[in-house]
């Protein structure tokens, strides 16, 4: 039995992702605009639109095209995820924590959604919601080095110390053939070293917080960029006649 003819929206829509896998921006841009007005209900078209605008750092029109995506698929978690992290390229965290938020509720079983989720908080100066984002991220993945880094980080930011110790003490542990093993093997020696100093010396409340920023045993970057899923060629139901 012969395939479907495509539609005309799904054709051009196509091209457009032959164009976009080529790097093609222009091009790509252009058909998924084109096969979005023929069809406005291809919700395919307006996620690789809001994708396209965004390598070519068109932050507003990208936002614009993943909100009618969104519009069209309200379960569709990727546009979620995509959105907020746009949001925060944009320095907008609130907006980036709403939708980063919104992304975790619609499909819960994605780690890196609460790991986005919870960097934005704690970029925010929330850092009680940071580490339940970060704790729900490391269950749903143990072996993310960024993770169990990320939630020791606002552990100790927010001076449970022992709570710090006991995440990256447990992911040295549990993973000794890691690539980063040894760095973080360093890091548990590092913070011990550091819970012993603060025992001893004045209590931890009367320390400086910028003090206890500096002593945390991470990287230069403290904030982990957000890890974006790909979000295309998406995951649900499959563009009408592909």
């Amino acid at each position: 039995m012969a395939a479907a003819p495509e539609s005309p929206a799904v054709k051009t829509y196509n091209a457009g992702a032959e164009h976009f896998k080529q790097k093609e921006l222009d091009q790509a841009i252009e058909c998924f605009k084109k096969a979005a007005e023929i069809d406005p209900n291809l919700y395919r078209a307006w996620a690789y639109l809001g994708m396209a605008y965004a390598q070519q750092g068109q932050l507003d029109p990208a936002i614009e095209a993943y909100r009618k995506c969104i519009d069209i698929a309200p379960q569709y978690h990727k546009a979620f995820n995509n959105v907020g992290e746009l949001y925060r390229r944009k320095g907008l965290l609130d907006y980036a924590a709403m939708v980063f938020k919104m992304a975790t509720e619609i499909e819960p079983s994605v780690s890196h959604y609460f790991y986005n989720l919870g960097i934005t908080y704690f970029e925010i100066g929330m850092y009680a919601q940071a580490e339940d984002a970060f704790t729900r991220a490391v269950a749903l993945d143990p072996g993310d080095y960024e993770f169990a880094t990320e939630l020791a980080q606002v552990q100790f930011t927010q001076k449970n110390y022992e709570a710090a110790l006991a995440t990256l003490s447990r992911f040295h542990d549990a993973h000794p053939q890691h690539p980063r093993a040894a760095e973080t093997g360093a890091r548990v020696l590092q913070l011990r070293r550091r819970l012993d100093q603060l025992k001893e010396a004045a209590p931890a409340s009367n320390l400086h917080k910028s003090e206890i920023r500096r002593s945390v045993p991470d990287e230069e970057d403290e904030n982990a960029k957000t890890k974006k899923v790909a979000p295309l060629p998406p995951q649900g139901p499959a563009a009408p006649g592909s």
